[in-house]
């Protein structure tokens, strides 16, 4: 039954044919990537697993390299973003040999590529802009509404029906916390679907204040409590801090005086940033020869301070290229709840410091965007998706990329290369926009 994988690339490849690949792209990925969990997948000659995402993202891809490609131009990131992939890639040939580094990159091409090239290519026009963010929202709104009964449920509708057509490849373990189910959706963990939920609710938030909820979206503020809600059922700390500063830093593009609601952001940020890790750091290590109760919040920082006072040691004996997915495992320590660390042990040093200066470069994107901007809707946006990466680099320090939070990661980063302030001001919104 796991051939059922194949009808979302002969869909989006049907559609590519039909009307393009941004077509395809709003018909068919967003649809696939917000609603069908990427946990399932089926086995290929010389490919590695494919999941509805991946086979949907093949058929793009191909669809791109012959009708968008040729007017493509290189930057710096695209450099970066190669090097994340090769260094995913090279350090798999450890383990499994240059075939599992082949298999990988495949993988890698599908998962990351893939998205960063459509969001370069089409998100920095007005129309595909909207009507991307749109799509995006909609979808993301019902797949939530969808998935909030898990929170009594306890256990998560989508992979339990879906499991079905995949008998023997996955089986849910029911996140719980404060005795009630952990929200997850079609994202695979709840710290995953925390991470779609920050990128998806401060794009809606921009979507409400700009006066262009689409004919989708008649009904926006009760689309943003149904996020806002899912986000919070999550239960996921991570994001939950994540969802702070992004918002912190697109109010920025809200307010009359960016430069001065700027400085008062960052300034509050430092105020009350650094004494709260301090405050925090000093709570753990008091209560850390204290019994403490399993799951909860003291016991989870507990455990992260371990875990990269056990794995930084085995990182730097990774060298240049890390150890690839078959990195010594610590006893007591299986997850590695941190994507900074989880790179440096798989990827290397080499790998780590092309993930920092993808996030580096793309917010300084953002930031000048955002300065250049003439309008309103362009100076919110630009510092929403600010925001957004940003509060995803700082979820990151707790969880780590995943499934589809890896790549709408990666389209946000094509976004902030694909976006030019407008040449003059416009008065009407529709007017820019459409």
């Amino acid at each position: 039954m796991s051939i059922i994988v194949l009808i979302a690339g002969i869909l989006c490849m049907k559609a590519v044919l039909d009307g393009g690949t941004r077509y395809a792209f709003l018909t068919v990925l967003l649809p696939v990537m917000m609603f069908l969990p990427a946990d399932f997948n089926m086995r290929l000659p010389h490919l590695p697993p494919l999941s509805f995402e991946d086979t949907a993202l093949l058929s793009l891809g191909v669809g791109m390299v012959f009708m968008d490609l040729p007017r493509w131009k290189f930057s710096t990131l695209d450099g970066l973003v190669l090097l994340f992939v090769f260094t995913s890639s090279y350090s798999e040939r450890i383990p499994w040999g240059y075939n599992g580094a082949y298999l990988h990159l495949c993988n890698e091409l599908l998962e990351c590529v893939v998205p960063y090239i459509a969001g370069r290519l089409w998100l920095g026009q007005p129309g595909m802009r909207i009507k991307t963010v749109n799509t995006l929202i909609v979808l993301l709104a019902i797949a939530s509404a969808l998935a909030i009964p898990q929170v009594v449920l306890k256990w998560n509708i989508y992979i339990h029906f879906w499991s079905h057509f995949f008998p023997g490849q996955f089986y849910d373990v029911p996140q719980t916390r404060l005795g009630l189910g952990r929200v997850e959706g079609p994202y695979g963990m709840a710290e995953s679907c925390g991470l779609v939920l920050l990128i998806g609710l401060p794009l809606a938030l921009w979507l409400k204040a700009v006066g262009y909820f689409g004919r989708p979206l008649k009904f926006g503020t009760t689309i943003i409590v149904v996020l806002s809600l899912t986000i919070l059922m999550t239960q996921s700390r991570g994001p939950w801090l994540g969802l702070i500063v992004a918002l912190a830093i697109a109010s920025i593009g809200r307010a009359k005086r960016p430069l001065r609601r700027g400085i008062l952001v960052f300034g509050l940020g430092l105020l009350v940033g650094v004494p709260l890790y301090t405050y925090g750091k000093s709570y753990v290590d008091s209560a850390s020869n204290k019994r403490v109760e399993i799951g909860s919040q003291v016991q989870t920082a507990q455990y992260r301070e371990q875990m990269m006072d056990a794995y930084i040691p085995i990182a730097e004996l990774g060298g240049a290229w890390g150890w690839g997915n078959l990195y010594p495992v610590v006893k007591g320590q299986f997850s590695i709840d941190n994507e900074y660390l989880l790179v440096w042990l798989t990827q290397g040093y080499v790998g780590l410091a092309a993930l920092v200066l993808i996030i580096i470069d793309a917010s300084i994107s953002f930031t000048q965007l955002g300065i250049k901007a003439r309008t309103f809707p362009e100076r919110y946006l630009s510092f929403s998706l600010l925001g957004i990466l940003l509060g995803v680099a700082v979820c990151l320090g707790t969880v780590w990329l995943s499934a589809q939070s890896f790549m709408l990661f990666f389209l946000i980063v094509g976004w902030s290369q694909a976006i030019a302030p407008a040449k003059k001001r416009q008065p009407q919104l529709v007017a820019i926009y459409t």
